[in-house]
């Protein structure tokens, strides 16, 4: 009988040595060579406003093709810039993290392609690239 259970602990055990060496070594996901939805920011964040869980059925880890008026140019703590696109609501839109360097300013039209992560007040796209 104490076999049975030293031979379940080692199954176990090896399970998920194995599982978090595969998720460790996971490709990197590389926004730019996938196909996109093409959507401007105010489609997408009224999407989200109106109805989340079908709006993350459809965009939710999605690359997206996101076009608007950039709002605002920011950095986050790791010194990351973020570029808010515009949208209806005066006081929320769309926040993508941007690989790279940001040529645009406020006011600019631009379109933005990266992948959707969610809904927090703010639509959020992340791995992101100026297309335009």
């Amino acid at each position: 009988m104490k076999k049975l259970y030293v031979t379940i602990i080692v199954i176990l055990i090896l399970s998920v040595v194995w599982i978090v060496f595969r998720m460790y070594n996971k490709p990197h996901r590389d926004p730019a060579s996938e196909a996109s939805i093409k959507i401007s920011a105010t489609e997408l964040f009224i999407s989200y406003e109106t109805d989340e869980v079908a709006a993350n059925a459809l965009y939710l880890d999605k690359v997206l093709e996101v076009s608007g008026r950039i709002s605002e140019v920011t950095t986050n703590q790791e010194l990351i810039a973020i570029v808010a696109l515009q949208t209806e609501n005066p006081m929320f839109g769309i926040r993508c993290t941007i690989e790279g360097t940001v040529n645009a300013k406020p006011g600019d039209s631009v379109t933005i392609k990266g992948i959707c992560t969610g809904y927090l007040s703010d639509v959020v796209i992340i791995k992101a690239t100026l297309i335009e």
